[in-house]
């Protein structure tokens, strides 16, 4: 018995003393703008623009808002009371799941929703996947649970991955989808190309790009990667190893713009300068509370709204909330909260909800 207590006390000590450490190192880590960095300074679409930023120790940084996670706040959540528990616990409205057949099999050019912040975009006959999730990544409770659509996709070409978080970057999904699909390639941010190379078996179909910089055309459709607010992490040692952002996806007189995860900051209205004329805005909306977490990562509902003005886009689809419970809000307030804004502001006509597996037709 006596023993016991003595490795319970060893056990407990030494879980206080590295969670203490991880308390003081994670305080006093900081990140400051050291260098700039480019993929190909030559593809440049923002021919002002200085370089993706470094900081001190080779992490990049947000333009506007140098970020880290704080270990602090995230005990402070922890242990922090939901004052939206009671409402989250009795919401029970879901998102509306329709039937993606018709689409898939039409090969017309659309936008095709596949839940979170999952889409499926046919643009001049090329078929491209953004942050696909098939299925339910580790560590996370699903809201709705989705059979994976990989079986009925006819076609992919070219994957897209806005940043290395499970929700958006998933690996059994993105080694699924290499192995049915050899001849797809996959998009991401600088210091993606070693992770993903594993994952699809060769870093010959993985290109990589800093903000504001363009990849390799498939066929006439262009794509773009931008500056966001956010941040990148898959394991404990490497935080912002990673580069976070948007894509631009460009056909034609087609321009959709993907937000992938980011707070409010000046981005959007930059990208207005770049892009003066888009067409679909897709754009989160979800995992906003408590915004002394989320704030610096997440556009709040209205925030959104604020973001798509900034932007000038004609429509804007929101995504990024129903699917995964990753936030303290109830599962049906951001999309609530958000239609409560785009009515006070007078721009509902210029709004696109969509039922996972909703379609646009281009």
């Amino acid at each position: 018995m006596f023993a016991f207590l003595k490795w319970t006390g060893i056990v407990i000590g030494s879980l206080a003393a590295i969670l203490t450490v991880l308390v003081i190192w994670s305080d006093r880590n900081h990140s400051e703008i050291t260098s700039r960095v480019f993929g190909d300074r030559s593809r440049l679409v923002k021919p002002d623009f200085e370089g993706t930023p470094v900081d001190q120790k080779g992490r990049f940084v947000n333009l506007e808002f140098p970020f880290l996670p704080k270990t602090l706040d995230m005990l402070k959540w922890i242990a922090k009371t939901n004052d939206l528990a009671d409402e989250k616990k009795t919401d029970l409205e879901r998102i509306q799941v329709a039937n993606p057949t018709e689409f898939l099999q039409s090969g017309r050019d659309g936008i095709l929703w596949l839940g979170h912040a999952s889409f499926y975009v046919r643009l001049d006959g090329r078929s491209i996947l953004i942050d696909p999730v098939f299925g339910k990544p580790p560590f996370i409770t699903e809201y709705v649970a989705l059979e994976s659509p990989l079986d009925d996709l006819p076609a992919v070409d070219v994957v897209l991955l806005s940043h290395d978080h499970r929700d958006h970057m998933d690996e059994n999904t993105i080694k699924a989808i290499a192995a049915k699909f050899p001849d797809a390639v996959f998009l991401a941010g600088l210091g993606s190309d070693e992770l993903l190379g594993e994952w699809v078996g060769s870093q010959k179909r993985t290109t990589t790009a800093g903000w504001f910089e363009q990849f390799d055309s498939a066929g006439d459709v262009r794509f773009y990667f931008l500056s966001v607010r956010h941040w990148s992490r898959r394991g404990l040692f490497d935080t912002n190893r990673r580069l976070w952002g948007g894509f631009v996806i460009q056909h034609a007189d087609t321009t959709i713009y993907f937000g992938g995860d980011s707070g409010y900051g000046n981005h959007y209205r930059e990208l207005a300068e770049v892009f003066p004329k888009i067409d679909y805005f897709l754009l989160g909306i979800g995992a906003f509370e408590p915004r002394f977490i989320m704030e610096p990562n997440h556009n709040s509902p209205i925030e959104a709204v604020k973001a798509f003005a900034d932007s000038k886009a004609e429509t804007i689809v929101p995504m990024h909330y129903g699917r995964f419970d990753l936030s303290d809000e109830p599962p049906s307030m951001p999309l609530r909260e958000f239609l409560e804004e785009t009515k006070r502001t007078g721009i509902e006509d210029k709004v696109r909800v969509l039922p996972i597996y909703g379609s646009i037709d281009l």
